[in-house]
């Protein structure tokens, strides 16, 4: 049996450990397992995410797996996005009737004449207008998708975004004339713990691995390198020597890490590889406010924050009676305009939910934010070349990249979960 150590203690993490069904040395420098899919508890025992998690799949096997692990609520996705002082139903192309009358006209009419439509589109922006039009992209599409990556459409590429259909006309009519209409109907319903956040899901995880991992906390990884075939793997308070080496870390940390330096090529690729960091901040208001909705995106520059989330959406225990829970996130990069001191970036946050009228300043009780170096990753249009240089490499040194930031890929849990499984698999027989 090969000695397997695994970086990183995220829900990939766990997830190929139990699918593996051996071994493992798993190695986390946090104090909790669940990296991006941790929660926090308040003073009110009410469980935060980093950022709202959700559990959705076109995956039925990965779906009832995940489901299995912890009591859910099956919840129907009620969000919004605030346009020109609206709330919009989102998909916004699937509720053009709740617009203006001038932006609905020019949301319909440019979708059902679109001069751009038969153009092979070549960065996110060509595909909104190709397959939306110019008003849906220009109300919608392009300011919300500017904001949250922080970075022109234009010089994006369309992974993110080759798999969105084409709406039917009649969708659209229909949306314009007030028919409901719904869209990604793969995320229509969508699953939450009853209790705990997202925690309960990797907690749950972590003690159904069979057999039990060695689990490292607290424990920081210093460098990374090889004796023969040995991968020699040195701590701030150990050291460890494996056969195999999965590395869910973000590339960014790890190629730091790795002796010898990587080659050239690799160091210039990967600090062109882009990714945006993320405030959480929370908010406890007195009263019930934003009505029965989950999330709000809101599109506004003006607007510091991109999305504000609900948590009393997701069940009683996410709540205290007679206030309301909100979680609102702001993307940035360092030295970006929202890069700035917390007292300040809650003060601007304040500033906006009142300009907004989402609720009165006097019932605001508690703000608390948390910052995460690592949330998004960007789809320049270099990304995929520079991505597979750094990937190409690590395999090259018998180390399999894993999870969002160890394979730089925009994925979700369920996405993470299944692709651990694949790896699984395929190591199960080598």
């Amino acid at each position: 049996m090969k000695n397997i150590g695994i970086l990183g203690g995220g829900i990939s993490s766990l997830a190929y450990s139990y699918f593996l069904g051996k071994k493992t040395t798993i190695i986390e420098k946090e104090s909790s397992l669940g990296g991006l899919c941790r929660s926090f508890d308040d003073n009110d025992g009410v469980s935060w995410d980093i950022g709202p998690h959700i559990t959705f799949s076109k995956n039925k096997e990965i779906l009832d797996f995940i489901t299995s692990l912890a009591p859910m609520n099956k919840l129907k996705r009620s969000n919004r996005v605030f346009h020109d002082g609206r709330f919009v139903k989102y998909p916004f192309e699937n509720d053009l009737f709740a617009l203006s009358n001038s932006d609905k006209r020019y949301a319909l009419n440019s979708f059902l004449e679109n001069p751009y439509e038969n153009y092979k589109p070549k960065n996110m922006l060509d595909f909104f207008y190709s397959t939306f039009g110019e008003g849906i992209t220009r109300l919608f599409l392009e300011p919300y998708n500017r904001k949250i990556w922080k970075y022109e459409t234009s010089f994006l590429d369309l992974q993110m975004v080759e798999r969105i259909p084409k709406p039917p006309k009649q969708d659209i009519i229909d949306s314009a004339s007030g028919k409901e209409t719904e869209g990604y109907l793969h995320q229509l319903f969508f699953h939450y713990p009853e209790v705990g956040g997202f925690q309960t899901i990797v907690d749950s995880l972590e003690k159904k691995i069979n057999p039990k991992p060695d689990i490292h906390l607290n424990e920081e990884i210093v460098s990374i390198s090889k004796n023969k075939n040995k991968h020699i793997v040195e701590t701030t308070l150990s050291q460890y020597e494996f056969d195999k080496l999965v590395s869910t870390l973000p590339i960014h940390e790890l190629i730091k890490m790795i002796k010898p330096s990587p080659p050239k090529e690799v160091l210039n690729a990967i600090a062109k590889l882009k990714y945006n960091s993320i405030h959480i901040t929370s908010l406890k208001i007195k009263g019930d406010v934003l009505g029965d909705n989950f999330a709000i995106t809101i599109a506004d520059p003006k607007i510091i924050f991109h999305r504000v989330s609900k948590l009393n959406f997701l069940g009683k225990n996410y709540y205290k009676d007679g206030f309301t829970n909100l979680m609102v996130e702001v993307t940035f990069r360092k030295d970006m305009p929202e890069d700035i001191p917390i007292d300040e970036l809650e003060d601007r946050i304040k500033s906006d939910l009142f300009k907004l009228k989402f609720f009165s300043p006097k019932d605001l009780v508690e703000i608390n934010t948390r910052t995460f170096k690592y949330a998004y990753v960007i789809y320049d249009l270099d990304h995929r070349r520079n991505t597979d240089t750094v990937l190409n490499y690590l395999k090259s040194i018998n180390i399999e990249p894993l999870g969002r930031f160890g394979t730089f890929e925009y994925i979700n849990s369920d996405k993470a979960i299944e692709l651990a499984k694949e790896l699984a698999e395929k190591m199960k027989t080598e």
